[in-house]
């Protein structure tokens, strides 16, 4: 059936490449790097004036690394790790040595315009991208919270901006039956109005099998699209409109014993996610002065299911339910000085003044399922080992073949902020002044409940019931005020800068680590029933204030400079020093727990450097790119000490020291009406040294991935032959340890396909 579908879209595909095609020029990008302009960033500067880090990935660079989400587009960017692993749910950034396993991001997301208030849905499929620009370093005087390494805005294609109408479509079929299908059309009426939609779907059976029931763990389907209104109701005035969707399905978590590399647990893990998001977006153009207003719905709904001891054990699960509704409203005005008033002046001055609004509500179910074993190994045997002390003849039983653990949170967030930036040119001086200043509230409601049914044989004949009920209410709320000062030179073919600049990552709450003060509670009030006092292990793990966490401070000073020597050259080198306050640290308490906290418990001081070579060629009839990165980061804390271990001094984990990519393609004009044109590129990334615990002693060693394309162009229509991991190097993406085993993720095998494409 799959094949008769594929070879049906193939059909289609090859059908529709009949009519009249819209040039290139129409929608990518220039082939001149020097003429590329920020289009979408509120730092309104050409890329060759960016006073900080930028890598700017278009349409073609895209196309030839064949990505299809962030996660693939990290790679290509000095510093920035985005691991593919667990699920499209879990998208852990580290960027310049600083991230976090879960709760809130250290790289904010825009897609054109638009905020994503949430970092489960970083991990979509991008459709019709036209060009991505990866802001590195703190941006919380433009962007405010969840900015301090960087920003990665996502320009798609709009109506408007083309001259003809454009069709595109794709099919494609790969290595664990991957399917890829997706298709749109963008339509300009007129110069004053356009539309668009666009559908996709993925598909997969997966590359890893469970060895307890011989079935793929990481088998998935992903299917979206989007409709866009575009219009120009008068010269000054432009709306554009959208609805955008995204639902995925999926296997998840397919995580290995670390000594016998061998994935096999016995209870159902998967996730399914659901995302609809409408925006508006209205800009207005008069006189030097720019309005841009931006809002936005976001509405999240996931379903997350784990097997969370990831063994064959029968211990205890979780089953994760979110429902989020988002809001976000952002209205940015600027004075932009035109190119003939710079040249009349010495002295000109711009300025930006913004105000920026979020409201975040996420009702959350999070029910914990301990099973028989769990219940033994995690509750009895612990509540046992004391009493056997004094009566070694009795002890506790437990009746419930199960104990469900109930968790219920309403966590809601808002905030609001205003920011100012003034732009000052003296000939070639640039002089750029931020200030943000971020309110913002959160508070958590929850409900943890439980029922257990015991009996202690010394004094108890016959079953006693207790009834477990954790509830209230946690508020918190803070302001950070965001300074970010930068002084740059511009002169022919290259410009120098440096900056200081402060950013923040959210502070909340935590509802992980629900199950293991409810377990806790659970004990405490058996002993008490029994007429006894349990002394904690850990009693921190009894407090519901633990689960609150301030926000993550840090200071970057960078120096660099990006030069332009000749036409389509543009080289970047930048050097930067980050000291980071208050850094949010996963802790996980002592002994067989189910639940991890995350904690203020570190501080930490970063250095390292970057450098990146994008060149473009045109000649006769052979046209070339050679991108190529590569970015040093010594990461290390200064402080931490989780109660367990001193690691002052010790690199910090899950963020590589090192990453590399490099990719040359030559494109060759044949000219025929039988082959107009074929390419061929190669490239390589490489990660590494990854440290994966906070004690340094195990790690995953520098490692390359090789990936090719060998395309064939036709008027209207592209066969694109790939391969990604070419030579198979096995490698590993994620490390942890749960209840005292060593889990790890192997990285994707080799992964070949082919890719036919069509625009009209």
């Amino acid at each position: 059936m799959r094949k008769t579908v594929f070879l049906c879209l193939l059909a289609v595909s090859v059908y529709c490449t009949g009519a009249p095609t819209a040039t290139e020029q129409n929608w990518s990008d220039s082939v001149s790097l020097p003429d590329i302009e920020v289009s979408v960033s509120r730092s309104q500067a050409a890329t060759n004036l960016q006073p900080s880090s930028i890598s700017v990935i278009d349409s073609k660079l895209i196309e030839e690394t064949h990505a299809v989400t962030p996660k693939d587009i990290s790679i290509l960017t000095p510093n920035v790790y985005m691991p593919d692993y667990g699920s499209a749910m879990t998208s852990s950034i580290y960027i310049r040595g600083l991230g976090s396993r879960i709760n809130e991001p250290v790289l904010g997301m825009v897609v054109d315009g638009v905020p994503l208030l949430d970092k489960n849905m970083y991990d979509h499929t991008m459709q019709d991208v036209k060009r991505i620009e990866l802001l590195t370093g703190p941006q919380g005087s433009l962007y405010g919270r969840n900015s301090p390494g960087g920003v990665m805005e996502i320009r798609t294609i709009h109506p408007l901006d083309l001259t003809t109408q454009l069709i595109r479509g794709e099919v494609g079929y790969g290595s664990a039956n991957q399917v890829n299908a997706n298709a749109s059309i963008y339509r300009p009426e007129n110069s004053s109005f356009g539309w668009g939609i666009a559908a996709r779907y993925r598909r997969t059976d997966g590359f890893y099998m469970n060895a307890f029931n011989g079935q793929k763990i990481d088998y998935g389907q992903q299917a979206g699209g989007r409709i866009i209104l575009d219009g120009k109701p008068n010269y000054a005035w432009r709306l554009t409109g959208s609805v955008y969707a995204d639902w995925i399905k999926q296997g998840a978590f397919p995580y290995a014993d670390a000594e016998t590399g061998i994935i096999a647990y016995n209870a159902p893990a998967g996730y399914e996610r659901l995302v609809v998001l409408p925006s508006l977006r209205a800009i207005y153009e008069e006189n030097g002065y720019k309005l841009s207003l931006v809002a936005s719905y976001q509405m999240l709904r996931d379903n997350m299911l784990m097997d969370q001891d990831y063994t064959i054990n029968d211990i205890f699960t979780l089953n994760q339910k979110q429902q989020q509704h988002n809001a976000t409203f952002d209205a940015l005005l600027t004075n932009k000085i035109s190119a003939i008033t710079r040249q009349l002046s010495d002295l000109s001055y711009e300025w930006q003044v913004g105000l920026s609004s979020f409201a975040k509500t996420n009702r959350m179910s999070a029910p914990v399922i301990f099973m028989r074993e769990g219940i033994e190994e995690l509750i009895l045997s612990n509540a046992n080992k004391g009493i056997r002390t004094v009566f070694p003849d009795d002890s506790i039983e437990i009746s419930n073949p199960t104990l469900p653990i109930y968790s219920d949170f309403g966590i809601y967030n808002a905030g609001v902020a205003i920011y100012h930036q003034t732009h000052l040119l003296l000939n070639k001086w640039h002089i750029r002044a931020g200030l943000r200043l971020d309110y913002e509230y959160t508070q958590m409601d929850y409900l943890s409940t439980s029922d257990l049914s015991y009996r202690f044989t010394l004094i108890m004949d016959k079953l006693e019931s207790i009834h477990t009920r954790i509830a209230g209410t946690h508020r918190t709320h803070y302001i950070q005020v965001l300074p970010r000062l930068s002084i740059s030179y511009e002169h022919d073919w290259v410009t120098a800068y440096a900056y200081a600049a402060k950013g923040y990552k959210a502070g909340g709450y935590n509802p992980q680590i629900f199950s293991t003060i409810t377990q806790n509670q659970v004990m405490t009030d058996m002993a008490a029933d029994m007429g006894m006092h349990l002394d904690m292990a850990d009693p921190r793990f009894s407090d519901v204030a633990i689960t609150q966490y301030k926000p993550e401070k840090d200071w970057t000073f960078e120096i660099g400079a990006h030069f332009m020597p000749v036409e389509g050259l543009k080289i970047d080198i930048d050097a930067f020093h980050i000291q980071c306050f208050d850094q949010q640290v996963t802790v996980f308490p002592n002994g067989k727990t189910t639940g991890r906290m995350m904690a203020n418990a570190a501080r930490s001081r970063i250095w390292g450097v970057e450098t990146a070579l994008h060149y473009r060629w045109n000649k006769g009839n052979w046209r070339g790119i050679m991108d190529v990165s590569y970015g040093f980061t010594d990461a290390r804390f200064i402080d931490f000490n989780d109660g367990m271990g001193n690691y002052a001094g010790n690199y910090i984990p899950y963020a590589p020291q090192h990453t590399l990519h490099g990719l040359l393609m030559a494109k060759y004009n044949v000219g025929k009406k039988w082959l107009e044109a074929v390419s061929l590129s190669a490239r390589v990334n490489m990660v590494g040294p990854v440290y994966w615990n906070e004690q340094n002693d195990c790690k995953q060693d520098m490692y390359a991935l090789l990936g090719a394309n060998f395309s064939l162009y036709w008027k209207y229509v592209q066969l694109q032959l790939w391969a990604k991991n070419l030579t198979g190097t096995q490698y590993n993406v994620f490390y942890f340890r749960s209840m005292g085993n060593d889990f790890l993720q192997k990285g994707k095998p080799r992964e070949l396909g082919i890719t036919l494409k069509f625009e009209i």
